[in-house]
């Protein structure tokens, strides 16, 4: 028991320190952790799990990891898989907003800039292309633009 809750923290851990891009992009790395390499859960399970975690609100990420940590070591493994996957980003913010607020340079500065014109355009274009399905004909345009400029 002790060696598969070890397992878990490492596992998820790892998990949560390397992923980037969300819960759905984890997917791959929980399968490969769960399924193929510590054989927590078979493959037909693990696709019954995350089809189960898209019919409650919340993070697929933490949810999936709370099933598979509960199959793997009952409610230690639950509460180990969720705090172990999301530990890495609550100390990365931690020491991220620490570490901007005691340093106030002019590079700092730029940086913060440089994050707020990246997002903006990640913003932008997922605006385009989610617009580029909406706007179909040229009277839908106007109503478009009156709901960015209102909304």
């Amino acid at each position: 028991m002790i060696k598969t809750l070890f397992a878990i923290i490492i596992s998820f851990g790892k998990i949560g320190l390397i992923s980037l891009g969300g819960g759905n992009s984890m997917l791959k790395l929980v399968e490969y952790e769960a399924v193929t390499y510590r054989h927590w859960v078979a493959p037909e399970e693990f696709i019954q799990m995350v089809g189960s975690t898209f019919l409650f609100p919340g993070l697929t990420a933490v949810k999936l990891s709370a099933l598979i940590g509960y199959k793997a070591a009952g409610l230690s493994g639950l509460l180990l898989a969720v705090a172990c996957l999301n530990l890495p980003g609550l100390l990365l913010a931690i020491v991220g907003y620490q570490w901007l607020t005691s340093h106030d340079g002019p590079m700092i500065k730029k940086i913060m800039v440089s994050v707020q014109y990246g997002a903006l355009a990640l913003l932008a274009a997922a605006s385009f292309s989610i617009a580029q399905g909406v706007i179909e004909m040229y009277y839908s345009f106007p109503i478009v633009i009156a709901c960015v400029l209102f909304f």
